[in-house]
Formats: C-alpha cells, sequence, structure tokens
C-alpha cells in the first residue's frame, strides 16, 4: 500500500491507455501547481463515479492512494483487490454509527502514508452529485489533514490541492475532459487556528477547499433553475464564446466563456428575477417543440449551417475513409454496442453509467481483439498479419468513431437538404425560435 508498485503501474498503464481511446480530447491546466517532495492530499469535485479518480490518475503520476466509501469493501474477495490498487475505506454516518470508530484506525494509516512524503485523494462532497453543481463539503479532509499535521508537530507542510473536474458530457463516449489542478493550501496555515479551536479550523479549511475547488468547475448555483441553465447554455455558450477571448484552446475558451455566462445569469436571476423568468419560459418553450417535432438542439444548430458546397466538399474524403471506417468497425462495433444495449436498463445511478461502461469495455475489448486476432491466423496462416491488425484494432476503433460523427454530420445535411417541405419549415422555424432566443439571452447579460 506504502510502496511504489510496478503491478499497479502496469494496470495504471493499461487503463490509461484505456482512458485515453475513450476520450476525444483530455485537457489539463495547473500541473505545475502540484507541489514536488510534500505530502499531498487531491480533493477533486465528485460528479462522475470512477471516471473522476480515472481522471486524477491519467493526468499525474503519482501511485494516490483513495479514500472510498466502506460499504464496497465488505467482500474479502474485493477487500484484497481494491487494497492492491491502493484504496482504503472510510466510514460515514450511513455504515453504522458503531462503525465510526474503524476511521481512526484509518486516519492513523493515512497519517503515517502523508509523514513518507506519499499523496492520498479523497472526495470533499464525499458522495457524487451527477450534476455541475457541487454537493456541500464534509470535514473529512479538514480532518484528515489538521490530525496528521497535529500528531506530527505541524512539520509535514501538508498541501492539499484542489482539482476541478468538467466533462462535456457524463456518459458519451468520445467526450472532452478537463482537469484543471488548483494553487495548494498549506495546512500549517491553520496551525494557529487548530490550537485555539479544532472544530472552527476544520470548517474554515472545509470552507477554503470550496472556495479554491469552484473556480475549476462548472457550477451552478440554482436549485430550482438547475435544468433550465443547463438549457440555456446549451443554447447560448457557443454565441457568447464567440463574443469574449479567454484562451486559445477551443475546450478551454468555451469551459471559461461558459463560467462567465453562468455568473452573469445568476447575477441577473438575484436582481432582475422577472427577466430570468421570461428567458427561462422561452427556453422551456422551445425544448419543448424540440420534443414534439423529435429534433436535438445539435440538429436544429447544424441544419441551420447545412449546405450543398459543404456536402459536396465532405463527399469524397468521406469515400476516401470509408476503407479504414470499416476495418475500425469490423473490429470494435460488437464489444462497443453490445455492453451499451445491456448496461443503461440495469443501472439504477445514472452517474454510474459512464463507468459501467469503461470498466465492461476495460474486459471485452481485448477479449474480442485475441478472439480475432486468433481467428485471423487460423484463417491467413501469417502470425505477423494476426499481431499487426492486433496492434491496429483499437486505434483504427477511436479513428473509426470519428469518422461516424463525420458521416452522420453529412447525412443529417442531406436530409435536411432533401427532405420535405413540411420537415424544412418547422426546422426553419426553430432556427428562427433559437437565434431569437440567443439574441434575448446575449442581450440580458450585457452584449
Amino acid at each position: 500500500m506504502r510502496n511504489w508498485s510496478a503491478g499497479y503501474e502496469m494496470i495504471r498503464c493499461y487503463v490509461r491507455f484505456a482512458f485515453w481511446l475513450s476520450h476525444k480530447k483530455i485537457i489539463v491546466t495547473g500541473r505545475q501547481h502540484i507541489p514536488k517532495g510534500k505530502p499531498i492530499i487531491f480533493a477533486p469535485n465528485h460528479q462522475n463515479a470512477l471516471m473522476d479518480p480515472l481522471a486524477i490518475a491519467y493526468t499525474n503520476h503519482y501511485q494516490t492512494i483513495w479514500l472510498a466509501r466502506a460499504d464496497i469493501f465488505k467482500s474479502k474477495t474485493v477487500r484484497s483487490i481494491l487494497k492492491y490498487l491502493k484504496l482504503l475505506p472510510i466510514y460515514r454516518i450511513r455504515d453504522g454509527k458503531e462503525n465510526l470508530s474503524n476511521n481512526e484506525h484509518v486516519f492513523s494509516e493515512v497519517s503515517q502514508i502523508l509523514k513518507n512524503k506519499q499523496t492520498i485523494a479523497l472526495f470533499p462532497e464525499a458522495a457524487h452529485s451527477g450534476k455541475r453543481q457541487m454537493l456541500p463539503h464534509k470535514k473529512a479532509i479538514p480532518r484528515i489533514a489538521l490530525q496528521a499535521e497535529d500528531q506530527n508537530h505541524f512539520n509535514l507542510d501538508l498541501q492539499i490541492v484542489p482539482v476541478g473536474i468538467v466533462y462535456s458530457h457524463y456518459s458519451d463516449f468520445n467526450r472532452t475532459i478537463i482537469v484543471n489542478y488548483g494553487r495548494p493550501i498549506g495546512v500549517d496555515h491553520f496551525k494557529k487556528d487548530y490550537a485555539q479551536n479544532p472544530q472552527k479550523a476544520m470548517i474554515s479549511l472545509r470552507d477554503e477547499i470550496y472556495n479554491r475547488l469552484a473556480p475549476l468547475t462548472i457550477q451552478i448555483n440554482s436549485e430550482t433553475h438547475y435544468r433550465e441553465y443547463e438549457n440555456i447554455c446549451q443554447l447560448t455558450g457557443k454565441a457568447y464564446s464567440e463574443l469574449r477571448y479567454f484562451n486559445k484552446n477551443s475546450a478551454l475558451q468555451y469551459f471559461y466563456a461558459e463560467r462567465e455566462l453562468i455568473g452573469k445569469i445568476e447575477h441577473l436571476e438575484s436582481t432582475q428575477p422577472d427577466h430570468i423568468e421570461i428567458l427561462i419560459e422561452k427556453t422551456n418553450q422551445y425544448f419543448k417543440e424540440l420534443t414534439t417535432y423529435r429534433f436535438t438542439d445539435e440538429q436544429v444548430r447544424k441544419a441551420g449551417e447545412a449546405s450543398w458546397a459543404g456536402i459536396l466538399t465532405r463527399v469524397p474524403a468521406a469515400l476516401l475513409s470509408l476503407p479504414l471506417f470499416i476495418f475500425g468497425c469490423v473490429f470494435n462495433v460488437l464489444p462497443f454496442f453490445i455492453p451499451r444495449m445491456i448496461i443503461p436498463s440495469r443501472v439504477k445511478d445514472a452517474a454510474f453509467l459512464s463507468t459501467f461502461q469503461f470498466v465492461t469495455g476495460l474486459i471485452v475489448f481485448p477479449l474480442f481483439y485475441l478472439f480475432s486476432a486468433s481467428l485471423l491466423f487460423i484463417l491467413t496462416g501469417s502470425s505477423a498479419i494476426s499481431v499487426f491488425t492486433l496492434v491496429l484494432m483499437p486505434f483504427t476503433g477511436k479513428i473509426a468513431f470519428q469518422f461516424f460523427a463525420f458521416y452522420r454530420d453529412i447525412l443529417l445535411d442531406l436530409k435536411f437538404k432533401l427532405g420535405n417541405s413540411s420537415t424544412k419549415n418547422n426546422i426553419y422555424r426553430l432556427l428562427n425560435q433559437r437565434e431569437k432566443l440567443i439574441k434575448s439571452v446575449l442581450e440580458e447579460v450585457n452584449y
């Protein structure tokens, strides 16, 4: 647990490769803020079950020890596996008051780990939200950090690093993920407060973590209009991003623009609630009509950009890429789609959907690749062809998915251009409604 593990690193390399394959973009900022040669507690926001720890594992080189909820450690076999994967249990009130005393042993072990200048991680929210909205922070991290420093006379120089994890979508394959490492919080700054009042110091440190973490994420504070905020951002985010410059990276540009847009909408809600109610009513009406006509907002937006020139320009590229697309599909369609047909109906909490799909893929894809390569060897008798094809399978699968989105866009443009007049009229009307709504939002936030 406390020592560097070659076996763990091999597993992590495989998981990191799979993580790269399953994401379109993985963007990291603030990695220079991670201290060197000091004990560290990573404190990330928690929205997407296991995918959040994997985001941390992918974006830094530490073999971090995670504190996880105790109920997943019940089985002896599972407990052994989790221990090998550097997970320790932490007990909550829901695990039974009689079990809370077990935390003392865990905290003692964690204190020794930090004394060895290793890294641990746990979620300050102590639960996942499944929303772009942090839950209230608990006192687990402050308690662990301050007790560890106190036991070592505040000589550890322990650093808490807030980490904001932002997903373009929670469960879609080939999404974009942004991992923002914030400036570390030195726990020794709370030494005087802890000596005077330990509980007050814990609360102060808890609040400091929250305040440092919030700007690293997309935080929608509204409880009553959360969904409407999401819809307004979906509609207006791109247009707002084109009006303000934040970063040359397109994903970070959109992140900063969306974060600022949400802040302005929240300000509008607090200062002119009647204006925000009108915007919400118009937005709800637009999305209601999308449902009525079985369109998505993305389809309507892309229909407005469709042109014969664009279609004819992309068709040759589509034809040239077809052999590579077919190759990628042959070796990836079944392991990709079969779990996605089975898993959703069996997952009760939507926040775990991405986790189950990813973990299933870690097993299903290599088994299917090995089966396919073996079949190729039987058919061709050539080990070189089999091995070469085996190596290409995951990469061509990733490329094929990109081409699938490319072909889909061409087909959507053709469907709109060749569609009947009724369909075109509905789309034109929705486009007009959409453009007016975007203009209204931008005017309200002073653009």
